[in-house]
């Protein structure tokens, strides 16, 4: 897989899982890993609890505030990887807007994978309370915050490695 792509399925599920926190003490069905795959994953088979699902990531807006994550970081993508053209950052966002269903298809999975559709019901309940909606309202601010505090945090650390290295001697610095 190319470096690029690899990068795009990690700001994938990073932007995700900043933008829907999963209560605490979610699990997944029993004998299932934590993070198990979705690639060639089925959608849910219980017409019903599909139902659900939809509702819940319609109203959390799980895949365009995913898609927003990934826009608001594109200008650090692109001026972190000057060799790509950028032409390929612009297709890959226009791209990503047309395949948003294809994105809500594989989180409908993971959901189904965690949680029950009572579970479900009561989490859109939850986020009908004044909480629920406070939480929802904040959510892509708290999530573009949180990746700026990332992307100065692997700045700071990228920094002092790159500083214990020179000062080892394995890299010159410019």
């Amino acid at each position: 897989m190319p470096p690029v792509a690899r990068w795009a399925i990690a700001i994938v599920v990073v932007a995700y899982s900043a933008i829907v926190p999963a209560p605490c003490g979610a699990q997944g069905k029993a004998g299932e890993a934590p993070g198990a795959s979705v690639a060639g994953a089925a959608a849910p088979h219980d017409s019903a609890k599909a139902a659900v699902l939809r509702q819940l990531l319609a109203r959390t807006q799980a895949a365009d505030q995913a898609i927003a994550l990934m826009e608001a970081s594109l200008p650090a993508q692109r001026q972190s990887n000057p060799r790509i053209p950028a032409v390929f950052w612009d297709r890959f966002i226009i791209e990503a807007r047309a395949r948003r269903g294809e994105l809500v298809d594989m989180i409908s999975v993971v959901y189904d994978r965690h949680f029950t559709i009572e579970e479900l019901r009561q989490l859109l309940a939850f986020y009908d309370t004044p909480l629920g909606r406070k939480l929802l309202a904040a959510q892509p601010a708290i999530a573009q915050e949180s990746v700026q505090a990332g992307q100065q945090w692997g700045q700071r650390i990228g920094m002092a490695i790159g500083a214990q290295l020179a000062a080892e001697g394995l890299i010159v610095t410019p």
